[in-house]
Formats: structure tokens, C-alpha cells, sequence
């Protein structure tokens, strides 16, 4: 596309494309896809987006606006990397840069994070004035779309549409404050500000190296360590969660929507000083850090976390543990193999002191464990076949054979794909899954299903069954447009077979 937009500081990629749009007359969606990215399936996607190369070489011109750069500034991606690992942040990056099909939102946690994403679209009648007065025109502005914070962090309130992305997935809806739209419901409170706040200096973070989850895992530590949360190396929790609770208003968790249950083990608060496993999301930071160490910002967190050495002595490996008493040892082994010997290894596991039991052979003599555990371990008896697949296929054959016999006379009927006649069947996805357990099915496949070369010849038949009853002659171009088809689309035993007829040379 020849003078595709330039974007403006802090705009959305996705605003960028719906000025295209305006900008050039396009109104129909595909042609917009076509145009820019040379590709009709692209799904519009306002927080990470991709196919992100097309446009740069778009912008190449203009001598910046890299990958890197569009990534980092006119995308959410800044709210993510610095919580997922470096491998999966270079990964991302590279995903956005061509065709994802949506594995983008599963590698940076999104799809499963406790903060959902709102797809609607919103504005801020505030910052419209100034994009008004500074460019002359309105755009979607990347601070308007944090997850879980539905408000702007200079002035507050939200516009929301009724309208969302999912609705036509390629369409790029450029801003247009005429459509009807409603204010945000929620109210706007301090704690809100704060936390949208730190969205914002995320988002203008530089792209810098990702630290890992060990380096975030030690940075908690320390850090309930530094404010006296700790009993030795095991965190107090009930301790953090009313330091959390006292630093908001009760009713900030409810806007949120992110609760904190203190008496569930799996509490997204306790998880966060623990050991990280996983990536989470900003607004759970965010929530810590405002109530823990408010006075530092985003980026000299970040900075902190980025310092700390991988290799931390608080991570130490089986081999660095500490050697136990011989004594101990051989006194823990025989309590395990007692328990094994009554209930076995499952519940022991499970039940009693043999939680502990386990946990601490686990961590001081796995090699020993395992062995011994594998030499007890209870074989379970091969399941019984739940369905009787011999009988089933015969079942599903008599089914299509019908089927195929009241249709056989009708040759109008769309190509006889195996696809086609497994659709015929209520459980189609079921049969498709287990053909090799349903050797009858197959073989009918095998024999009914239609080549391309077969349901065109079929089509052409009828075109000129029809056109000699109307007209009593065959000319080529009328068998072609009533077959629906061309010169072009046939194959080659078809054409052979109307060469016969003389119809074409």
C-alpha cells in the first residue's frame, strides 16, 4: 500500500491500519487486508497483534519503526515481557512478526491469566481534546486498553461502545465518537490510579533482557525478608495478605475482579512468593509492589530484579544439599517401605505422615526412593473396551449405504468427499477419530468417495443434459457458466473426456 500512515506516539497498531482504511476509501475489510498485509485471513487484534513485518516494510521509508520498535511501542507486549522468561519473550517477538493463529496470547499467559482481557472498544474524552490540538485527528491510544483497568491513568473515566473486536474479526474500527457509547460503571478510585499507573511505566519500559523466573522468585524473597515477612526461609503469608489488604480500599479487589482467598493453598498471593513456575500477570505485581515498596517505580523494580544473580544460593540443586544422618537416613527408608508394604506407594504418599515422610526422602535420597518405589509399583490391568467397535461399524456402514442409495439418483448433490459423507453421520468427529478401528467405514470411504475429476464431470453431464433439452446445442461457454466452472479450474481427464464431444479443442 502506497502512503500507509505513520503512527503516533503511543497509537495502537491497530488504530494505525483503521486510518489506512480511512485514508485510502476502503470499506470492505478483505481488500483492507489485501492491500497492507497481502493476506485476507488476518483477524484484527488490538493488544498483540501480528503479521507485524508487513508493516514495517510498509514504514521503511520513514528510516525507523523496526520490528522491535512497533512491537514495543504500539503494542500491550511491554506489559508482558518482563514477566515471561527470555526465551518465550524472543519467541513472541518473532511469532508477532508473521502468522501466529493466536499461540502469541498462549505463550505470553494471557489465554489463561486471572486478569482478563475486555475486547470492547473505549476512549477518554480528555485525551481526544489533545490528540485534537496536537495532530488534528483521533486515534486508539495504547492507555486506554489496560487489562483489568478499565480507566485512563491521567484523567480517569472511560467511554465504553457497546462494539468489541469479536464481532467481525477482520473489520478495523476506525474512532468515531458518534457511535453510541456508555460511560464506565465502575468507579474510579486512588488505588485504581496507582495501579494504572504502573501500567504506564511499563508500557514506555525500553526493550531490555528478561529476567528469569528464579531472578523474580529471590527478588520476592529478599523482599519479605528486607520487611520482616519471614520465619527462617518459609514466608508468612497471613502476614502479607494483611499488608496487601490494609494498603487498598476493601472494594478494589471486587472492580478488579481479582480476589484473594488467604485460606486456599493456590492463592495467587502466596504463589508469588513462592517459587515461580509460571508467569504472572502485571496487575498481581503491580498489587505487591504498591502496597510493599511504593516508592520505587516500575523500572528500577525491574532493574533490581534484572541484578539478582540466576544461580542464588536459595536455589540449591539435590546434589548441594546438605548431607543427613546415616542413622536418620536408614530409619526414614524403613518407616517408607512399612507404609509402602500396608497401603502402597499412592497412599502413602497421600495419607498421614507419609506426606512428610516422602517429601523428605524426596529431597535427601531420591535415587533410593524411586527404585523402591518402582519395585512396588502396582500394575493396573488393561481396561475393558468400553464400546464394541465391530458392532458399531457395522452399525455406521448400514447408515451410509442407505444414505448412498436414496441419494444415488440425485445429481445435484455437492461433491462426494469423505468428508461429505461423514457428515452425514450425527457423530462425524467420533468416527473421523477412530477410522482405524472401523475397517467397513473406511472401506466405503475408499470405494463412494468422489474424485475431483469424477464430481466435474458429474456437474458438466448436467449442464449439458440441461442445455440440449432448452436449446438442442452445446456450446462451450453456456456448459462452463451452468456447470459453474472454467477452462482454467479443469482438470485434465475432464477435458479429454469433453474433447470427445467436440466442444473443445
Amino acid at each position: 500500500m502506497h502512503n500507509f500512515p505513520v503512527p503516533y506516539p503511543n497509537e495502537l497498531i491497530y488504530s494505525t491500519v483503521a486510518r489506512a482504511s480511512i485514508y485510502h476509501g476502503i470499506t470492505s475489510p478483505k481488500q483492507l487486508l489485501d492491500e497492507i498485509f497481502n493476506n485476507r485471513k488476518v483477524i484484527a487484534t488490538l493488544d498483540l497483534p501480528c503479521h507485524l513485518q508487513s508493516l514495517s516494510e510498509q514504514l521503511k521509508n520513514t528510516g525507523r519503526f523496526s520490528l522491535e520498535e512497533l512491537i514495543y511501542r504500539h503494542t500491550m507486549f511491554p506489559l508482558y515481557a518482563p514477566f515471561v522468561t527470555e526465551l518465550h519473550r524472543v519467541r513472541a517477538m518473532q511469532l508477532m512478526a508473521g502468522r501466529s493463529q493466536g499461540a502469541v496470547h498462549l505463550l505470553l499467559g494471557v489465554a489463561a491469566s486471572r486478569v482478563k482481557t475486555d475486547n470492547r472498544l473505549r476512549y477518554c474524552s480528555e485525551c481526544l481534546k489533545v490528540q485534537s490540538q496536537q495532530y488534528g485527528e483521533t486515534f486508539w491510544q495504547r492507555n486506554w486498553f489496560f487489562p483489568g483497568l478499565n480507566l485512563c491513568p491521567e484523567h480517569g473515566a472511560l467511554h465504553l461502545f457497546a462494539v468489541g473486536t469479536t464481532e467481525q474479526r477482520h473489520q478495523f474500527h476506525a474512532l468515531n465518537v458518534k457511535i453510541p457509547n456508555l460511560m464506565n460503571d465502575v468507579p474510579i478510585n486512588s488505588d485504581l490510579m496507582h495501579l494504572a499507573k504502573y501500567a504506564r511505566q511499563l508500557i514506555a519500559m525500553e526493550p531490555e533482557y528478561s529476567p528469569s523466573f528464579s531472578q523474580w522468585t529471590t527478588f520476592y524473597h529478599d523482599l519479605a525478608l528486607d520487611l520482616r515477612l519471614c520465619r527462617g526461609k518459609h514466608i508468612k503469608h497471613d502476614d502479607v495478605y494483611s499488608r496487601i489488604s490494609d494498603a487498598f480500599h476493601h472494594k478494589t479487589f471486587e472492580q478488579l475482579r481479582l480476589q484473594i482467598n488467604p485460606s486456599r493453598d493456590s492463592c495467587w498471593l502466596k504463589s508469588i512468593f513462592r517459587k515461580h513456575r509460571k508467569a504472572f500477570s502485571y496487575l498481581e505485581h503491580a498489587l505487591v509492589w504498591r502496597a510493599l515498596i511504593p516508592d520505587l517505580s516500575t523500572k528500577e523494580i525491574v532493574a533490581l530484579v534484572c541484578k539478582i544473580k540466576p544461580n542464588n544460593k536459595f536455589f540449591c540443586s539435590t546434589t548441594e544439599q546438605q548431607k543427613v544422618n546415616n542413622q536418620d537416613l536408614l530409619r526414614k527408608r524403613q518407616l517408607w517401605q512399612q507404609a509402602v508394604l500396608e497401603v502402597g506407594v499412592t497412599a502413602a504418599r497421600k495419607f498421614g505422615k507419609g506426606k512428610a515422610l516422602y517429601a523428605w526422602l524426596y529431597r535427601n535420597d531420591r535415587t533410593w526412593l524411586l527404585q523402591f518405589n518402582a519395585e512396588y509399583h502396582q500394575r493396573k490391568p488393561n481396561p475393558q473396551l468400553k464400546s464394541d467397535w465391530h458392532k458399531r461399524d457395522l452399525i455406521l456402514v448400514r447408515r451410509l449405504l442407505r444414505w448412498f442409495r436414496a441419494s444415488e439418483i440425485d445429481y445435484s448433490v455437492p461433491r462426494l468427499s469423505a468428508n461429505y459423507l461423514l457428515s452425514q453421520l450425527k457423530n462425524k468427529s467420533t468416527v473421523e477419530k477412530n477410522l482405524n478401528k472401523l475397517p467397513l467405514v473406511h472401506t466405503f470411504l475408499q470405494r463412494y468417495s468422489e474424485t475431483i475429476t469424477e464430481y466435474q464431470l458429474r456437474r458438466l453431464s448436467n449442464a449439458c443434459i440441461q442445455a440440449y433439452r432448452e436449446t438442442s446445442q452445446l456450446k462451450s461457454w453456456v456448459i462452463l457458466r451452468q456447470a459453474g466452472l472454467s477452462k482454467e479450474r479443469l482438470t485434465a481427464d475432464s477435458k479429454r473426456v469433453l474433447a470427445e464431444l467436440r466442444l473443445f479443442s
